[in-house]
């Protein structure tokens, strides 16, 4: 990624987070900072992923449009070997469990390539 591209992805992501705080309820705005606090500790320590256990409240929060949101703001993260799980119930299990074998897969290959996964 050059860096016109990542300049511009952090001001696309910045315009978007003060769009989202003045249009989304208190709730739901501490609900995506919680969650977004959470994908950054998943890009910092690579390699592990983060399960973010959600109250019942935060699971009604949790909409189709909220998680929609979610993946925008995602996206201006930089994608490039991320794969975000939005989501809750049987779906969102089954898509952890694949993006849990990816990543063995991928870690096996660099092993075996004499890369440090």
């Amino acid at each position: 990624m050059n860096d016109q591209n990542f300049l511009e992805r952090t001001k696309q992501f910045a315009r978007c987070m003060a769009e989202l705080h003045t249009t989304l309820d208190p709730e739901s705005y501490a609900l995506l900072l919680r969650i977004l606090k959470g994908l950054n500790e998943a890009i910092v320590h690579r390699g592990s992923g983060v399960d973010l256990p959600f109250s019942p409240r935060e699971k009604e929060l949790f909409t189709p449009e909220f998680g929609q949101v979610l993946t925008k703001l995602a996206g201006f993260l930089g994608p490039h070997g991320m794969r975000l799980v939005v989501g809750t119930g049987p779906d969102a299990d089954a898509e952890r469990d694949r993006s849990e074998r990816d990543r063995s897969e991928v870690d096996g290959i660099a092993r075996a390539s004499g890369l440090r996964p």
